[in-house]
């Protein structure tokens, strides 16, 4: 338990020590101020899930925040369009199926559903299913393992099968 809490509040200086500089790099890689807080708290629950493998450069971590900042960021970029490329398809595939409305009714039902499940379950299925990523990516994203988001997404279909009455 002591070292434990050591740890975090070692890990608190360590983040007062990195975050202004790792903030403003956020900044410059995300074009709203929400992206970039998020690329810093996804940039830092990294640091603070791997902080006992962390490599330092001459004796600093700012690199190893810096390249994982950079990588947050691109991760965020192509999930933002992903989001986008999914919401436009959404609207053309609701505004095509007008003539069928049993087909729009379904994916409505479906985003409605996606969105009343528990939270971990509906970023899973969010990030996996709506967005495409890999196990392996949506398990970077919510500091998972890849067996975790598995699990995850299993619970969370079964639930969408016990809603639809399957």
């Amino acid at each position: 338990m002591t070292a434990v809490i050591r740890d975090e509040r070692a890990f608190e200086e360590f983040y007062d020590l990195h975050a202004p500089a790792v903030a403003r790099f956020a900044w410059t890689l995300s074009p709203t101020a929400e992206g970039a807080q998020d690329i810093l708290q996804e940039t830092f629950l990294t640091a603070w899930n791997r902080r006992a493998s962390i490599r330092l450069v001459a004796g600093s971590a700012l690199p190893w925040l810096l390249t994982t900042c950079r990588n947050h960021a691109r991760n965020h970029a192509r999930r933002e369009r992903r989001w986008n490329q999914l919401l436009e398809l959404r609207e053309e595939s609701i505004a095509a199926d007008a003539s069928n409305g049993a087909a729009a009714a379904d994916l409505r039902w479906a985003l409605e559903a996606i969105a009343g499940l528990p939270e971990g379950e509906r970023r899973v299925c969010e990030l996996c299913l709506l967005q495409g990523l890999t196990y392996a990516e949506a398990a970077e994203v919510l500091g998972l393992t890849g067996a975790a988001v598995g699990k995850r997404l299993q619970r969370a279909r079964t639930r969408l099968r016990e809603e639809a009455g399957e």
